[in-house]
């Protein structure tokens, strides 16, 4: 009896999880439709309308520091109930603000409660879920993206050939604050709230290597050469959530492409970058789970297709699309490897969360800098030398992440000449 409550619980409780982190992207990529119209409104250049789109990235980055350290003290699902609720009050209020200044301070409040989400949802799930299948519902939960940016950005993309922009705000406001209700009424945040006990199998001891004095951070961070693989994270950022942010506004002016088809168009783009997670996972199975290796398989995968924009994007819509789609599934598969399967390498230091939120912090300081640097390069030297940053900013990927994989090399060839010695 125990053992089918608990997995009616563990199904209730995965499906909540998911539909709440997919409706976090209602709320925070919707913006990526409305730039075009809001820029028309307020009669602002592409700089200015770069710090609307970095705003949310930047304050994202640091409050997913600040609520993944709280995160672990308070229970899941009132911090996560908080983070849904006002996410959607403050798109309710962004579709009433007027002025740009505004706009920008309510896109970064926004920022701060979305940060709320991610780590109490992966810790809800922890409880809930037995060591031995936390891959499988890592993967799980990581269709959320799709889902998520497709279910943004085309319902987005009719809201407003129906009605406005506001109204690209409003609905997702009122079904995200519906949701928050439902979410605070049917999550529970572990099995013994219900009377369940979740048989769990033998997790590691946390102690750092060889049973030491714990290392600190940075003592991890140097001894480990993670610097190198930070670098990535910024840069995988900078180009992915580059794409990301501007792909409409960059077909609707380099392809002519008119509003109603090009909302119908951009939906493939996070299709396609859950194809680039499998093929992250594929690739890292197959390099024997040397995840660096297939990193650097993955960003000088990117680095081509960017190229390949750059040189043929002009060619058609379909075309640019085709380049647009492959770039960013690379990068979105980089992510993957360097945000999810690289942390858990530390398990022997005891710093996995530690480290997972400190490379994701990276990834949205690279978020935040593509959306002020993107505008500001579209208004001095066009869309061309948009492409540009993207190609310069991949290959860097590629050189710092090919760093990360030789220090390793070497890393690990000298605790053998240890041992041998031993």
């Amino acid at each position: 009896m125990n053992s089918k409550l608990l997995l009616k619980m563990q199904k209730r409780i995965f499906i909540l999880c998911w539909i709440a982190y997919s409706l976090s992207y209602f709320c925070r990529v919707n913006i990526s439709i409305a730039l075009p119209y809001i820029q028309k409104m307020l009669e602002c250049s592409n700089a200015a309308l770069g710090f609307l789109g970095s705003s949310l990235f930047i304050v994202y980055a640091a409050g997913q520091l600040i609520n993944g350290y709280i995160g672990d003290r308070v229970e899941s699902r009132k911090f996560v109930f908080i983070g849904l609720a006002f996410s959607a009050l403050i798109n309710i209020f962004f579709g009433f603000a007027k002025s740009l200044p505004l706009m920008i301070i309510l896109w970064g409040v926004n920022g701060f409660f979305q940060s709320m989400l991610w780590g109490p949802i992966m810790k809800n799930l922890s409880c809930w879920f037995p060591s031995r299948e936390k891959n499988k519902i890592a993967i799980k939960i990581s269709t959320t993206m799709v889902a998520g940016y497709i279910m943004a950005w085309g319902l987005s993309g009719i809201i407003i050939t129906r009605t406005s922009w506001q109204w690209a705000f409003f609905v997702p406001g009122i079904i995200v604050m519906s949701f928050a209700v439902l979410w605070y009424i049917m999550a529970r945040n572990r099995p013994e709230e219900v009377g369940l006990t979740l048989e769990d199998d033998s997790r590691p001891k946390e102690k750092s290597i060889d049973n030491k004095q714990p290392m600190t951070l940075w003592q991890v961070i140097c001894s480990t050469k993670l610097l190198f693989v930070m670098i990535a994270c910024i840069v995988q950022g900078f180009v992915r959530d580059g794409i990301t942010l501007w792909s409409p506004k960059f077909l609707m002016e380099t392809q002519k492409i008119p509003v109603k088809i090009m909302a119908s168009l951009v939906v493939v783009i996070p299709a396609a970058n859950f194809l680039g997670v499998l093929l992250a996972g594929w690739l890292n199975n197959k390099s024997n789970n040397d995840e660096k290796l297939a990193s650097i398989i993955m960003f000088s995968a990117g680095a081509i297709f960017c190229i390949g924009l750059f040189e043929f994007g002009g060619i058609s819509p379909y075309v640019c699309l085709f380049f647009l789609c492959c770039s960013s599934a690379l990068m979105s598969g980089a992510n993957t490897l360097l945000v999810s399967i690289i942390p858990l390498s530390y398990i022997k230091y005891n710093r996995v969360s530690a480290i997972a939120g400190l490379l994701d912090f990276c990834c949205y300081i690279g978020s935040g800098t593509t959306g002020i640097l993107t505008g500001f390069i579209v208004d001095k030297s066009g869309w061309t030398g948009v492409m540009l940053s993207w190609i310069i900013a991949a290959l860097i990927g590629v050189l710092s992440i090919s760093a990360a994989w030789i220090e390793q090399k070497g890393l690990v060839r000298k605790r053998l000449e240890t041992s041998e010695i031993k």
